[in-house]
């Protein structure tokens, strides 16, 4: 009996630390201004919260693979490629983003990445409510032509509504079958005050929710 108590208490440790890793960061706008509001941004724990539609899944026409490149990161060991078979020509057709986001009315947000492709092609921030009707949140969003060097991009948008968890931050990015690569992709309430240029990784735990280490070094990168 005392073994199987111990074993579900343990069970249970491992279910709650793991659970502690899930999701979105806290609740409703109760995160610290620059405080990172996705996970694994830097792809150092693989795909893990990240999500490929890739325009097969509804008729769409467009085609898109994904995969980790550990060949030439911006940041630390991994890099995001995102793989063009065929494109629409119609943005939205495909995207990758993370889901279950969060934003609060009022506040500034700002969608900060590095990037780079095979030759220049052109993405599109895509900020919208997961499910119909499928509202995007700050019009068409902004456009970038990505280049064959690694460059940071960057958009800030003023919430006008709150999202609790309930909305996506990603790229559409079906206007174009050039293959390319993401890293670093952050999203949080204010604007940067610095680039992420160091060589080293960015000093948190790829899986973490970043409260307190992020509170320690925000004040140096933004």
């Amino acid at each position: 009996m005392y073994r199987k108590t111990l074993l579900y208490a343990v069970l249970m440790s491992l279910f709650i630390g793991f659970s502690a890793y899930s999701g979105t960061v806290q609740n409703l706008g109760k995160w610290e201004k620059g405080e990172l509001l996705l996970e694994n941004y830097s792809f150092e724990d693989d795909l893990a919260a990240w999500t490929l539609e890739d325009g097969t899944c509804c008729d769409r026409g467009g085609e898109y693979r994904w995969e980790i490149d550990r060949k030439n990161p911006q940041h630390g060991d991994k890099s995001l490629k995102v793989i063009g078979v065929k494109a629409t020509g119609t943005n939205w057709h495909a995207k990758v983003k993370q889901l279950d986001v969060s934003m609060k009315a009022t506040k500034d947000y700002t969608i900060i990445f590095w990037a780079r492709a095979e030759k220049q092609r052109e993405v599109s921030i895509n900020v919208q409510l997961q499910h119909d009707p499928w509202t995007t949140f700050h019009g068409n969003g902004k456009n970038f032509n990505f280049t064959e060097e690694w460059a940071e991009y960057s958009f800030t948008f003023l919430a006008g509504v709150d999202i609790d968890r309930d909305m996506w931050v990603g790229l559409a990015i079906a206007q174009s079958d050039v293959d390319f690569w993401l890293d670093n992709f952050r999203y949080f309430e204010g604007e940067p005050k610095d680039d992420m240029t160091l060589d080293e990784p960015f000093p948190v735990d790829a899986k973490e929710k970043l409260t307190t280490q992020w509170a320690s070094v925000k004040t140096d990168r933004f």
